[in-house]
């Protein structure tokens, strides 16, 4: 299954801009974002996905549970289900979610 740009979703707040790729509807299994962080993502969790986080390049930190993690391009951060989790800094990331993203799930911790 191909996913490309021009069909993917856009979103954005302010210090992150993304696009996902694919969706529960589509794909329930797995889908996946390209997300530019130049900035805070904010302290959150889902309970139903595992995340894994390729940094693509550049540099930041991630907190997942009770970890300060420091992190540069070709780092790898999994975020199990359940597992609060935040990252800033000035990076390119894929995640990919495990099983595909659902809104429903996610939790906002501030």
């Amino acid at each position: 299954m191909k996913f490309s740009r021009d069909t993917a979703y856009h979103f954005s707040w302010p210090g992150i801009e993304g696009w996902a790729y694919g969706s529960k509807d589509v794909l329930p299994t797995a889908s996946a974002s390209v997300i530019q962080v130049d900035g805070r993502h904010g302290k959150g969790k889902t309970t139903v996905s595992d995340r894994v986080f390729y940094i693509l390049e550049g540099t930041g930190e991630f907190v997942v549970g009770d970890d300060v993690i420091p992190v540069q391009g070709t780092d790898i951060i999994v975020v199990p289900k359940n597992t609060s989790f935040d990252y800033q800094g000035k990076m390119t990331l894929l995640l990919v979610h495990v099983p595909a993203y659902d809104q429903e799930h996610e939790v906002n911790l501030e």
